[in-house]
């Protein structure tokens, strides 16, 4: 299990505009991976523990794998197919995650807007908090 990817997963992925299923299936990938990115857990593995459809996470894994988060090499065991091998594109997760952490917040508010010495704390009444639920300890 790498967190250092799950943390890229999270960071990048989903602040790109993802779709909610394919981060959470980076992010399942993640969990399986080790640091280099390599892991191989079965389609069936993938949809039981997110509660989606096998399609669904064939579909998102395609797409991912076209957009360069990922490549897949398929695997066989005789005659039989085995779970694929993934590996994680763990440079552009990095890079992806980091351009994103650089971003200044893009919040509604301006800061440079608001002035916290205007604010005079002593005009408050704490003890009308305590007669709408407040918390104060039992005697």
């Amino acid at each position: 299990m790498s967190t250092k990817l799950t943390g890229y997963v999270w960071d990048a992925c989903a602040a790109s505009g993802m779709k909610l299923s394919s981060v959470a299936i980076m992010a399942r990938l993640a969990d399986f991976s080790n640091d280099e990115g390599v892991c191989w857990p079965s389609i069936e593995t993938i949809s039981r523990q997110l509660g989606a459809g096998v399609s669904t996470v064939r579909t998102a894994i395609a797409k991912l794998e076209a957009d360069g988060w990922l490549s897949r090499k398929a695997r066989r065991q005789g005659n039989r197919n085995a779970s694929n091998v993934y590996q994680l594109n763990v440079a552009k997760l990095q890079a992806a995650a980091f351009a994103h952490l650089s971003d200044p917040d893009q919040s509604k508010s301006d800061p440079s807007e608001s002035d916290a010495s205007k604010s005079d704390p002593s005009k408050s009444d704490p003890s009308k908090w305590g007669k709408y639920g407040g918390f104060d300890p039992s005697e």
